[in-house]
């Protein structure tokens, strides 16, 4: 994050930003700086577990006892270079170089290579050990886990939202789905497939409903109108680490142009948000069934539906032929996303959840960009690097979408002479003013 002469609201606003799942709203942001050391820990997790691994693998105590010993040397080792730094002995580094990440993938597969003599086995640990680098680099340069846990957190403040929602879809839902539930050829499809099977249609709904939400999101942020009032501005960082210092900073008036990468965390905070409503809907629509089926479809009509496609194993027995089945948790699963799906569409679709979805929604994206905007002021002031892009050209409308020529002086402020980005009598809407 920010250098060690940065004052403290410029650490706490950029911890902020990644709780809000904006980690592209902090500037300078470096991966060795900012991202490996926040996956450390989860690193640490995991290369001892990798080792583990191998012991309980090894085919003798002998090799269990080397792989103890490399793992003993690797904290000790790491212990001896926090001190010669004249840091605590498990302090976590500063940054992490590329040194520490050939480590991580390495160290466990040579260590599993001096007890097996496998080669092949090496090298798929050295490839598993890559991916599983590269999968924490994502979930941490992105902040993902932090934007899921924000998303959680905003949908339980708005619980109105999904209750609409719910209250909205499922009526009409579940009786469709109901009889897709008690029909023959549903168990036949659904109750035998095999976990990747089930898995990879549950990802092509979610795909799919993805990219509905993703193209009203955009719509929809192309919308957003940032304020060029400094009181409202003001008013819009209480309860944020920027309350205290933005009345004595300068320059809050103008918008501040956003990167690609910044606009494109916003529209995912947004397809977040409204994916954890939609997976609520299809959580509570499995929950349904698997109750539904246990109580009211017997283990022998289970077994007649499949007509012995595949076999009926009961996971939990109720008592009188009914219990929880394998197969009734497919089905379940199957027709849980299959109601997800339909209420992304219905949500991507429905006017009078749009409107109460995007105002609450609005709310915090406009007020994450206000903090942003404090923020860089801060930075400038404090003599801090600050990155921010040229203001995007206007770009004059396609004939289609107007009722005459483009270059008609009565475009608009976006059509003609009147309307140049010098202009700055009106308030910018939407990613060209952020």
């Amino acid at each position: 994050m920010a250098e060690a002469a940065a004052p403290p609201e410029v650490r706490a606003t950029e911890r902020w930003f990644i709780r809000q799942g904006l980690p592209m709203f902090v500037e300078e942001y470096s991966a060795g700086r900012d991202v490996w050391t926040r996956a450390l820990p989860v690193l640490a997790l995991l290369f001892v577990v990798s080792i583990l691994t191998g012991t309980v693998a090894a085919d003798t105590v002998r090799g269990a006892v080397l792989l103890v010993l490399v793992a003993m040397l690797a904290l000790g080792a790491y212990a001896a270079w926090n001190r010669t730094r004249g840091r605590s002995a498990f302090a976590l580094p500063p940054s992490v170089g590329i040194g520490w990440l050939i480590a991580f993938v390495a160290v466990p597969a040579l260590a599993s290579l001096a007890v097996s003599r496998d080669l092949v086995a090496f090298w798929g640990d050295l490839a598993v050990g890559a991916v599983v680098l590269g999968l924490v680099y994502i979930v941490t340069r992105y902040a993902l886990v932090a934007q899921l846990g924000w998303a959680l957190r905003w949908t339980f403040r708005q619980l109105s939202s999904v209750t609409r929602l719910i209250t909205r879809v499922l009526p009409l839902m579940l009786l469709f789905i109901t009889f897709l539930f008690i029909n023959t050829e549903v168990w036949q499809v659904a109750g035998t497939m095999s976990a990747a099977v089930l898995w990879g249609s549950l990802a092509v709904f979610a795909v799919v409903g993805v990219l509905f939400i993703v193209g009203r999101s955009r719509e929809e942020f192309q919308g957003i109108e940032v304020t060029t009032d400094r009181a409202q501005l003001l008013d819009l960082t209480h309860g944020t680490p920027m309350a205290d210092v933005a009345h004595d900073l300068p320059g809050l008036d103008e918008p501040v142009p956003m990167r690609t990468s910044q606009r494109a965390n916003l529209v995912a905070v947004m397809v977040t948000a409204q994916a954890v409503q939609v997976g609520l809907v299809g959580i509570v629509v499995w929950a349904f069934f698997v109750i539904f089926g246990a109580v009211a479809i017997s283990i022998p009509v289970q077994e007649a539906w499949l007509a012995g496609l595949g076999p009926v194993d009961v996971l939990l027995p109720l008592g009188d032929g009914h219990g929880v089945t394998r197969s009734l948790l497919r089905v379940s699963t199957f027709l849980g996303g299959f109601a997800a799906f339909y209420a992304t569409v219905y949500a991507a679709s429905d006017p009078v959840y749009r409107d109460h979805f995007v105002g609450r929604i609005t709310a915090t994206v406009e007020r994450a960009v206000a903090v942003r905007r404090v923020y860089l002021a801060l930075r400038r002031r404090e003599g801090l690097q600050v990155d921010v892009p040229a203001p995007r050209p206007h770009r004059a409308r396609p004939a289609d979408e107007t009722d005459g020529p483009p270059e008609a002086p009565d475009e608009g402020p976006q059509g003609g002479a009147g309307g140049s980005a010098a202009g700055g009598h009106h308030p910018p809407v939407g990613p060209r003013g952020l």
